[in-house]
């Protein structure tokens, strides 16, 4: 979300929902790009939507330097397909989302193999979760969670942290701390750092922000 909005005001445009259909060229020298445009048609099923090429809408744009970025997939080759593990419908590898099970006993799955591309803290949060698991079931045979994750659960589903939510009350909000970044005109042309990160003072202050704790009190109680 911060990166787009921050390419676009060093005057990046992007176009969503098209591809490139053909590329022009000049005696080996391209010229410009034939561009198909897409539209986006929800799974009735709740999968995963399809984009079909709206006709007649595509455009040709001049061009002289095409750098291909073709997002990422989860390469299962190495999965024997007689083990008939299931997928979902984004072609990742399907679980339950609580042990991370998938429908081969003993066959575990966790991070972007599981859910796509993802923040490095969910897919370290999930194998974290995932070895905890592993490790009982390799011991005991069982597939079990310790009470720690069955309240992880528990807490997740009663959403007692939403970053949306407006903090009223008895116990303020505060907000979260921003680190310094170079302004357009000193970042658009160059390879400089563009965020400075936080001074030890704002680390501080922001690993001190309150996480709702008296919500997780109550559910404890």
């Amino acid at each position: 979300y911060e990166e787009y909005h921050e390419a676009v005001e060093e005057g990046v445009e992007f176009i969503f929902h098209s591809a490139v259909a053909a590329m022009k060229d000049e005696n080996d020298v391209l010229k410009a790009l034939i561009v198909d445009r897409f539209e986006l048609v929800p799974d009735p099923n709740g999968g995963r939507p399809t984009l079909e090429k709206v006709e007649g809408a595509s455009f040709e744009m001049e061009c002289d330097y095409l750098i291909p970025a073709v997002s990422q997939s989860a390469d299962l080759k190495l999965l024997p397909e007689e083990w008939e593990i299931e997928r979902t419908s984004w072609a990742t590898i399907k679980t339950n989302g609580k042990d991370y099970m998938t429908s081969r006993k003993g066959i575990f799955a966790a991070g972007d193999c599981e859910y796509g591309p993802m923040t490095i803290v969910n897919a370290v949060g999930q194998a974290k979760r995932a070895a905890s698991v592993m490790s009982r079931y390799v011991m005991n045979g069982e597939i079990t969670l310790t009470n720690d994750e069955i309240m992880e659960d528990h807490l997740r589903k009663l959403k007692v942290y939403d970053k949306k939510e407006k903090i009223q009350g008895w116990l303020p909000g505060l907000p979260r701390q921003h680190s310094e970044v170079l302004t357009v005109d000193e970042r658009k042309d160059n390879n400089r750092e563009v965020k400075y990160g936080f001074t030890q003072e704002e680390a501080l202050a922001e690993a001190e922000r309150c996480m709702r704790c008296y919500y997780i009190a109550m559910v404890a109680h």
